[in-house]
């Protein structure tokens, strides 16, 4: 997402690196060039003008802070203004209600019944217990999509007589009528979480407005999301605007962020109607609904990374015991078999490029004075992927003795593995060579190693004190492994 925008911002703080003051001609110069970025990326003109506007009153007389070079203080003002204009801070879901009520709203086509889904399945990893509502009596496909997708993540979707009625008519009556049932339902079944998928149009109008005004009328919404299509560009912000006007609503969702390489809704809604964007949808998957969190996005965006997301994934995607285990194996016993499952781990966190970029390092490497345009660090990347999955086709064409112990290797076993991989017998003796020149390289730190593990540390456990300002202590006992120091979430 964004990878437009952020080419083209990160080539423009590029020439800020080392100038020696900030003044009028390199502010007008970079503001010039960051309005031509924005302009690509489809950003209204609103959010266009305050976010220049900001950046030069801030700019203008700005006094460098000791230590700090003009052009990195300069990074930074944009990077502070960039966050402002996301939202500033991240807005959790309100859900003080018993149950609390959700009223989802949106166009046709922005993926209002699926973000439903995904919705009531992230409230579940929260230890939420939803209850899928769809209130769309007009249309019984979308009934029919929200009861498939509920069976899939194991969520119930509360159906009424009226939802399989045959009258298109469906008044609004009867739909106030399935609310109420709905939210009885919930109080008896122990439901702390209402999500109402309402009707969408093909273009906001009268009746569809009345519908829902009468809806917030009658319960106490504890959140009216709007679901927007970010692929739709700055219009994404008009139609915010539209329906904030009409109902006014609470947050914003932005679905197909993984489709969008611009980004000019998300840089528009916020500014366009004043509301926070909650959440975000990045991929078709149910689990590919994210929270927002500006800062980190700001930090995406001009290519600094994004490490609390990233350890956020590890934290979900990985098992603190399975990866206290894995370290463990890699520091007494490196064979190719704990080799392939320390990718597999490392797999789970997405491919070479998502890491890297998620991590900042292209930024940093510019910043070392290693300059690697786009194309070159994504041939790299995509270089590496492929050997690492030849390498993984030929440990698993071993048999289990030759991978927890290759030293047995022999030229006719190298043989059978290359022709079982479908590769040369030079690629196996390469593989050979290269695992040999790890193993040596990790018992020449065994030694530190044990220093580490006599005050109670492994080099492992260190990647958590490695961002101490982005972590919280939560009081209990230290946390051993790969997971170590990032139990808490950050917070303001």
């Amino acid at each position: 997402m964004f990878e437009q925008l952020s080419d083209n911002l990160q080539n423009i703080l590029k020439g800020l690196h080392g100038k020696p003051s900030i003044n009028d001609e390199n502010i007008e110069s970079t503001t010039d060039e960051i309005k031509k970025a924005f302009i690509d990326a489809d950003v209204s003109l609103k959010a266009i003008k305050t976010f220049l506007l900001r950046i030069k009153e801030k700019a203008v007389g700005e006094r460098v802070t000791k230590g700090v070079t003009p052009g990195q203080q300069f990074i930074k003002i944009i990077n502070d203004e960039l966050i402002s204009l996301l939202g500033q801070e991240q807005q959790e879901l309100s859900l003080a209600g018993n149950p609390s009520i959700i009223l989802m709203l949106g166009l046709q086509g922005a993926g209002k019944t699926t973000t439903c889904a995904k919705l009531a399945h992230l409230l579940k990893k929260k230890n939420k217990t939803p209850l899928l509502v769809p209130i769309d009596l007009k249309r019984p496909a979308a009934i029919e999509q929200l009861e498939i997708l509920g069976k899939q993540i194991n969520i119930p979707v509360y159906l009424t007589k009226s939802s399989f009625s045959k009258n298109k008519e469906s008044t609004t009556k009867e739909i106030l009528k399935a609310i109420e049932g709905a939210v009885e339902f919930a109080k008896n079944n122990n439901h702390d979480v209402v999500i109402l998928d309402s009707a969408g149009r093909l273009q906001i109008d009268t009746e569809l407005m009345a519908e829902l005004l009468l809806i917030d009328k009658n319960f106490k919404l504890d959140e009216k999301l709007l679901v927007v299509d970010s692929m739709t560009g700055q219009e994404a912000a008009n139609i915010a605007s539209t329906f904030n006007t009409q109902i006014g609503i609470t947050g914003i969702i932005l679905t197909k962020l993984d489709g969008d390489a611009r980004g000019g809704a998300a840089l528009s809604v916020t500014e366009e109607t004043g509301k926070p964007i909650k959440l975000i949808g990045v991929g078709e998957k149910t689990e590919d609904l994210q929270e927002f969190h500006p800062d980190r996005m700001a930090s995406r965006i001009l290519g600094m990374g994004d490490v609390l997301t990233l350890v956020e994934k590890a934290q979900e995607k990985i098992q603190e015991d399975e990866a206290k285990e894995l370290e463990q194996k890699l520091l007494t016993d490196f064979n190719f078999d704990t080799f392939l499952q320390a990718q597999n781990m490392m797999g789970k966190l997405g491919n070479f490029s998502s890491i890297f970029n998620m991590m900042g390092m292209g930024n940093m490497l510019n910043q070392m004075g290693i300059n690697m345009n786009k194309m070159t660090q994504e041939k790299m990347l995509s270089e590496n992927e492929i050997k690492l999955k030849k390498q993984k086709a030929l440990i698993q064409s071993m048999t289990n003795e030759e991978r927890t112990n290759p030293s047995v290797l022999t030229p006719s076993r190298n043989r059978r593995i290359s022709r079982g991989a479908g590769q040369k017998e030079k690629d196996v003796e390469k593989l050979v060579s290269e695992f040999k020149q790890m193993k040596k390289l990790m018992d020449q730190f065994k030694p530190m190693m044990g220093m580490l593990k006599g005050q109670g540390s492994s080099p492992l456990d260190m990647l958590g004190s490695s961002f101490p300002s982005v972590t919280q202590s939560s009081g209990s006992k230290p946390q051993s492994g790969l997971l170590k120091g990032f139990k808490q979430k950050k917070k303001k």
